[in-house]
C-alpha cells in the first residue's frame, strides 16, 4: 500500500472515531459512484485498526432503469465480497415524479434519507455515514448563496447532524477533495459506476459543478472552491458561539419537551434579542430532528413575532405554533 493511500486511511479512521464512538456500528450509504465506493473502501480499511460493525445500504431511485440496477448489483457484490450486510430498496419507475412534490433532486434526497433512517433504526445502527467531500461543500455553499441564505447556509454541510432522535448522519470525508478520492480510487484500481445523469444540465448541482464553478475559476478566482470551503469553516465557528448562547436560552425557556410537543416560556424568550430567539428556535428544530427544509426566513420571523401577542401559526411538516398566556407551544401532528 502506498504512503498516500495509508495517509488517507489513517485520516479517515481518525475522522470516523471523532464523529462516531469507537465500536459503534456504522451504516454506510453507498450509491456505487466514485465517492461512496471510496468511502466503503476507506471505512473497511479503517475498521481493520479500530474494529466496528459495518453494513451497506443502497437505494435504486427507479430513475435510470438498467443503469440503476447495474449500480445496485455492483454495490451488492462488493458488500458480499467484503462480508458486509447489504440493504437495498428499489423504487418503482417514476415513483419520485408521482409521489413527491418539488424537484427530482429534492424528492430523491428525501426518499434516500428516510430509507437510511429506517434501516438504521430497524437494525440498530446509531450512525449513518455518507460520502460528501470538500467539493460538495463548495457547491453547497455557492448554491445556498445563490438562492439566498443566512449564516446557517454559509456553513454548508455539517460533519454530523441528527437523522432522528436515535440516529446521526456523519460525513467523515468532508475534509477531502474529489481529487483526493480519485487518486485513491486509481491507486486501488477501485471499481465504481459512472452515473450519466451527473452531466445532465437538468439538475442544479450539475450546472454548478460543470458550468458555474469552472467559469468562476477561469474568470475570477482559480481557488474559488477553497475560498467557499474556508467561508463554510468560518461560518461554522461563528455558529458554534451562537449555538452555545441559544442552548443557554433554551435551557431557561423550555418548560417541558416531548417528541411531539414543546412548551416554552414567552417571557424568558423575550429577555433575549430577536436574532438569538430565532437561532434558538432553529436549534430546537434540529434537536427535535424536525424537518426544516421547507421552513423559510419568513416562517422564523413570524414565529418570533408570535411571542408578542396571543395567536397561532401553521408551519410546514404539520407543526403548529401557538402563543397564549406566558406560553409558546409547538406541536407536531
Amino acid at each position: 500500500m502506498s504512503a498516500p493511500q495509508q495517509q488517507l486511511i489513517d485520516r479517515t479512521r481518525s475522522r470516523i472515531s471523532e464523529l462516531a464512538p469507537q465500536n459503534a456500528p456504522l451504516l454506510l450509504a453507498v450509491s456505487g459512484g466514485l465517492d461512496s465506493m471510496v468511502l466503503l473502501k476507506l471505512a473497511v480499511a479503517a475498521s481493520a485498526a479500530e474494529p466496528r460493525e459495518l453494513a451497506v445500504a443502497h437505494m435504486d431511485h427507479g430513475l435510470r432503469g438498467a443503469a440503476g440496477q447495474a449500480d445496485a448489483q455492483l454495490v451488492q457484490s462488493t458488500a458480499a465480497q467484503l462480508g458486509l450486510r447489504f440493504f437495498l430498496e428499489t423504487l418503482a419507475p417514476d415513483a419520485l415524479r408521482t409521489d413527491h412534490a418539488g424537484s427530482p433532486e429534492e424528492a430523491a434526497r428525501t426518499c434516500r434519507y428516510r430509507f437510511l433512517e429506517r434501516i438504521a433504526q430497524e437494525h440498530g445502527f446509531p450512525f449513518v455515514a455518507v460520502a460528501h467531500h470538500a467539493d460538495d461543500q463548495a457547491e453547497t455553499v455557492l448554491f445556498n448563496i445563490i438562492r439566498g441564505t443566512g449564516l446557517s447556509g454559509l456553513r454548508g454541510m455539517r460533519d454530523q447532524r441528527p437523522l432522528s432522535s436515535t440516529v446521526r448522519l456523519i460525513r467523515p470525508l468532508l475534509e477531502f477533495t474529489r481529487a483526493d478520492l480519485r487518486s485513491f480510487a486509481a491507486d486501488c484500481l477501485l471499481l465504481y459506476a459512472e452515473d450519466a445523469s451527473n452531466s445532465s444540465p437538468e439538475f442544479t448541482r450539475n450546472r454548478l459543478r460543470n458550468h458555474i464553478l469552472p467559469l468562476l475559476r477561469e474568470s475570477m478566482n482559480p481557488a474559488v472552491d477553497q475560498a467557499l470551503v474556508r467561508l463554510a469553516r468560518q461560518a461554522a465557528e461563528q455558529l458554534q458561539c451562537l449555538d452555545a448562547m441559544a442552548d443557554q436560552l433554551l435551557a431557561l425557556a423550555i418548560l417541558d419537551c416531548s417528541e411531539f410537543t414543546i412548551r416554552l416560556s414567552r417571557s424568558r424568550l423575550l429577555q433575549s434579542p430577536e436574532p438569538l430567539i430565532r437561532h434558538a428556535l432553529i436549534r430546537l428544530w434540529d434537536r427535535q430532528a424536525w424537518p426544516r427544509q421547507r421552513m423559510t426566513s419568513d416562517h422564523w420571523l413570524r414565529m418570533t413575532a408570535l411571542l408578542q401577542r396571543p395567536s397561532s401559526l401553521s408551519l410546514p411538516e404539520n407543526i403548529l405554533a401557538e402563543s397564549r398566556a406566558d406560553l409558546l407551544i409547538l406541536r407536531r401532528h
